[in-house]
């Protein structure tokens, strides 16, 4: 896992898997209690600290039970 402050990209992303908008990105993650702040470029930005206090971490980084689940119709 990466030392950084904040999560990457490609965590964010795997937290948020089958979204591909990043306003979808930040209301799924403000759905999982966590403070997001947004990038200039409108990406999610969530700090790691928070994210593990909040969620927990695994050896992974992201925990399975933070992708979401969806139902087909």
């Amino acid at each position: 896992m990466p030392d950084g402050a904040d999560l990457t990209d490609t965590e964010v992303d795997a937290i948020c898997a089958g979204l591909t908008q990043n306003a979808a990105k930040v209301r799924f993650l403000e759905r999982l209690d966590l403070k997001v702040a947004r990038k200039p470029n409108g990406r999610p930005l969530v700090n790691r600290a928070h994210y593990d206090a909040v969620r927990g971490a695994t050896a992974t980084g992201v925990s399975s039970a933070l992708q979401p689940r969806w139902r087909h119709a």
